[in-house]
């Protein structure tokens, strides 16, 4: 009985050790492609999703022609939604003064007069009770006066920017004119709004 164990246990151990994956072979070629199967159906319409409140994406936001009080300017909109609110938290804008028929970048020098006379502005903005305020600050000028000049614009645009717009479009939007802006943010006159 002994005899007949030993040797069930050693046939199965050979069967076991012969059936052991040995060294592969090489890979064959690729067979030719199949040919194309028929298209199926036309999924079923989406959802055409909730309809939202109006909001504000890039957009510019103008003045039209305007003069400085004791050397500053505040412009803006107001009506804004929380929405809204949300957005200009997280958004750019930039600001250029029209003088002397052209546009100069904020914050930065604008000139009058030939050239010769200039105000250099700063800027800044904030959002309070559905408004956003933005304020053009005089900081140098070229008369020899204490206090700053009156100054007039042909206009004055701030384009509102989604920051990451901005972080996508790079350095380049830093030193862009007013033009190149628009024309980057695939914006058009439909896309400028009047100051409130």
């Amino acid at each position: 009985m002994l005899r007949n164990l030993i040797i069930i246990a050693f046939l199965g151990l050979a069967v076991f050790f012969v059936g052991c994956k040995g060294d592969q072979g090489d890979v064959g070629p690729a067979g030719t492609a199949g040919a194309a199967g028929a298209a199926g159906p036309q999924g079923p319409k989406g959802d055409t999703g909730v309809k939202g409140e109006d909001g504000i994406g890039a957009m510019v936001i103008q003045t039209g022609k305007v003069s400085t009080t004791d050397g500053a300017y505040i412009f803006g909109k107001s009506g804004l939604s929380t929405a809204d609110s949300a957005f200009l938290a997280n958004c750019v804008i930039q600001v250029y003064v029209t003088a002397n028929n052209r546009n100069w970048g904020m914050p930065g020098k604008a000139y009058w007069v030939g050239l010769s006379t200039f105000t250099e502005f700063s800027y800044y903005n904030r959002y309070l009770n559905s408004r956003l305020y933005i304020t053009l600050i005089s900081e140098k000028w070229s008369e020899d006066q204490p206090v700053a000049p009156e100054r007039e614009f042909q206009n004055i645009r701030a384009i509102i920017i989604p920051f990451t717009t901005y972080q996508q479009m790079g350095a380049r939007m830093k030193s862009a004119t007013y033009e190149e802006t628009m024309s980057a943010l695939g914006l058009t006159e439909k896309d400028v709004v009047q100051a409130d």
